[in-house]
């Protein structure tokens, strides 16, 4: 084409096959950045579908374990009420079921295998997100309330009841059947005011 000065002609053909080997190489990098989107949009799903699941048998489990507070709460109310330096006199069939309520400690323990994984700026979902980030804190504060409430029972409930009562008489899920021998003082039980203080705490 120079020989023949057609120059022009060749500048033209030249620039022709760049642009097309520049939208080649365009749409080569289009392809495969849509190839790995989609790759990532499959993985989030399965995660996503994961999560989902785990968060579903964390719930089964979270409600029984409330069901269980909810017990603890309504018997410590119960037994706070019979509190007094002149107590009533109980049945000890009944004071042991109080007992229980005071030496049960329910705690949630969640599966966070896929929870803990999740990347949060894969999410698109704002809401989702932030209720995936605020998670942590809110189990961690769950937990730092359960933690004072073993503290406490290992330090002083289990202490003064080991003194003032016998736990195999506790009636629950767990002990139903077994009666000790010695007996029990529920009038020293109800007048104690350190006593009273412990079942204001675990309330």
């Amino acid at each position: 084409m120079v020989k023949e000065n057609r120059t022009s002609k060749y500048l033209l053909y030249a620039i022709g096959e760049i642009i097309l080997v520049v939208i080649g190489i365009v749409i080569a990098l289009q392809i495969n950045n849509w190839n790995e989107n989609r790759k990532k949009n499959i993985e989030l799903t399965k995660v996503l579908i994961n999560l989902k699941n785990e968060i579903i048998n964390n719930q089964k489990e979270l409600t029984g374990t409330i069901e269980i507070h909810k017990f603890a709460l309504e018997k410590t109310n119960e037994l706070s009420s019979l509190m007094n330096p002149n107590p009533k006199e109980i049945e000890l069939e009944k004071l042991d079921t109080l007992m229980y309520a005071m030496v049960i400690l329910p705690k949630f323990n969640p599966i966070t295998t896929i929870l803990s994984s999740v990347k949060l700026e894969s999410i698109k979902d704002e809401k989702l997100k932030n209720k995936i980030a605020s998670w942590k804190y809110i189990y961690d504060d769950y937990n730092y309330t359960i933690k004072i409430t073993y503290d406490l029972h290992y330090n002083y409930i289990y202490a003064f009841l080991s003194e003032n009562y016998q736990m195999k008489n506790a009636k629950g899920d767990w002990v139903k059947d077994n009666h000790s021998f010695f007996n029990i003082d529920a009038h020293s039980i109800l007048s104690n005011s350190v006593f009273e203080n412990h079942v204001t705490m675990r309330r």
